[in-house]
């Protein structure tokens, strides 16, 4: 029995179809019309002879065996891209994932790698996820935030351990401290990168203080969003001490209390155990 493979404008279809859930946005991403998107789609069901999409008035929806053929299709495009990238590329490049918070960090150590070997290009993209699903994501390598790295089919580098301590502006300190109390903190709006503002519990359990205060709070997605408020003035965060040690260096930033807290989290660089990219390992090499 012959299977007639789907086309990749019927897969690429697919994948922003369901992204969207509407043929109307999926028609406006790819720049085609409402209709040739749809003929698409169901020219692809035909092919698999399977529905896809549950048609409803106010959109779409997918099938059990759409979802199912989602993740599946999504990671043969990444694939096919990934190989036409390693053959059609002058010179090799090295796709990286990363944390947007350790953007500042990250950035000058690949602009100097940039530097040292030009033939070399590195695409980083930036993510609020501190995951990475190589199977699913064209990428060569990521960096990830965890306890550890468990998955025993990558290769793991410890690039740093997150140590925790408060900061904020020089502006919020009163005239001539250096340093201020809990209580002193307590009259500064807080400022969280989670919801659950766990950063900062954690924080003052080890200072021998489990009680957050009741006003001037305010909630940010990432850390990155929450220290950025903190350098501004707005209040103060908790931070990173590696990530915030070049804000303290040109005083943006500064530490107003000597506790710090290892949180048990690292920062890893990771890549699969099957990779045998040479440009990744310089790479490697230069971040060590």
């Amino acid at each position: 029995m012959s299977i007639r493979l789907p086309s990749t404008t019927e897969m690429q279809a697919f994948i922003v179809t369901a992204d969207h859930l509407k043929f109307t946005l999926a028609a406006q991403h790819l720049n085609v019309t409402q209709g040739a998107v749809s003929r698409q789609i169901i020219s692809l069901e035909k092919k698999l002879d399977i529905q896809l999409f549950h048609r409803h008035a106010r959109g779409l929806s997918l099938t059990e065996k759409g979802a199912q053929f989602l993740p599946l299709v999504k990671q043969v495009i990444n694939q096919m891209k990934s190989a036409v990238a390693e053959v059609a590329s002058v010179h090799p490049v090295v796709r990286l994932k990363a944390p947007s918070c350790i953007s500042n960090w990250l950035l000058p150590k690949i602009m100097a790698f940039q530097q040292a070997f030009p033939d070399i290009t590195i695409e980083l993209t930036s993510s609020i996820k501190h995951d990475i699903n190589f199977s699913s994501e064209a990428f060569d390598a990521a960096i990830c935030y965890c306890e550890q790295v468990s998955d025993q089919s990558l290769i793991s580098q410890c690039l740093f351990e997150e140590v925790l301590t408060p900061v904020c502006a020089p502006s919020l300190l009163p005239e001539g401290a250096a340093q201020l109390s809990i209580d002193e903190m307590r009259k500064l709006p807080w400022l969280h990168s989670t919801p659950q503002q766990h950063d900062w519990k954690q924080w003052l359990a080890l200072a021998g203080s489990d009680s957050l205060p009741v006003k001037h709070q305010q909630h940010f997605a990432t850390l990155d969003l929450a220290v950025s408020a903190a350098k501004q003035g707005f209040g103060i965060s908790i931070g990173d001490v590696v990530l915030a040690s070049s804000d303290v260096q040109t005083g943006q930033l500064i530490m107003p209390h000597s506790l710090q807290l290892r949180s048990g989290k690292s920062y890893y660089l990771v890549y699969p155990k099957k990779s045998n990219h040479l440009p990744l390992q310089t790479l490697l090499a230069w971040l060590a």
